[in-house]
């Protein structure tokens, strides 16, 4: 009777898979429009190579893209914000902050436990340890608006925001919880970090339907991206 009660709230979303597909290619789109602007020449070489500027222009032109959907969700057809899971609670920024830090320091080093003793060199970090190594001076300010700031806001509101709830119209929670986590890890293009996004996905989609809100969700992310940039900025002493 509960879940009878419940169905015609997730029906009247007027949204659905079709928004995030569509979303995910706007995203690219943007991104793509964005090496237009700039010439091929800014683009040359590998990834590693970019400097921190062009990656965040890179970055901002996919979350434009990304919230490309939302945002016309809520204009043209008058969705509230909180119906995207948009809300936070007083009690969301500890809570969520420690989620995030615990997950990052605890468990993802647990989950990578076995496969680092059997690779010698597995470096799970070096993806963010480049784009570290391209933050000097002002870069730092940069690299934190980038990473703890936006991609926590941007990402929540799209992966556990829209895809979250448009998966949970079609499946039950469960299954609409790992659908949208390994749409959420495959979709950053990390093979090695794969597993850790994987897992970072399935906690904060839980929280968001713990709570109903993505709030702590969002502040979980922050933790869990702010704890990387943290540790990978300070510096090792030396014997």
């Amino acid at each position: 009777m509960g879940a009878a009660e419940t169905m015609p709230t997730v029906d009247r979303r007027p949204w659905g898979l079709g928004h995030v597909f569509f979303g995910l290619l706007l995203a690219e789109a943007a991104v793509l429009a964005a090496i237009f602007a700039f010439g091929s020449g800014s683009l040359e070489g590998e990834f590693d190579d970019l400097s921190l500027e062009m990656i965040a222009v890179l970055q901002a032109a996919l979350w434009l893209g990304t919230l490309g959907v939302p945002g016309w969700l809520v204009w043209v057809r008058k969705v509230s914000w909180s119906e995207l899971g948009w809300g936070f609670r007083r009690r969301d920024t500890v809570s969520g902050l420690l989620i995030g830090i615990g997950t990052q320091v605890v468990a993802v080093p647990l989950l990578y436990l076995p496969l680092m003793l059997l690779v010698d060199d597995l470096d799970i970090a070096e993806p963010a340890r480049d784009l570290v190594d391209k933050a000097t001076g002002a870069g730092v300010v940069l690299l934190v608006l980038v990473v703890v700031v936006g991609a926590p806001i941007v990402e929540e509101v799209f992966y556990r925001g829209l895809t979250l709830r448009a998966l949970e119209g079609r499946m039950r929670p469960a299954f609409a919880l790992v659908v949208s986590s390994l749409l959420f890890a495959v979709i950053h293009f990390q093979v090695t970090q794969f597993p850790a996004l994987l897992l970072f996905g399935l906690v904060a989609g839980r929280l968001a339907q713990k709570d109903g809100r993505i709030g702590r969700a969002i502040w979980a992310h922050i933790g869990f991206n702010a704890t990387t940039i943290i540790i990978l900025l300070l510096p090792i002493p030396t014997i």
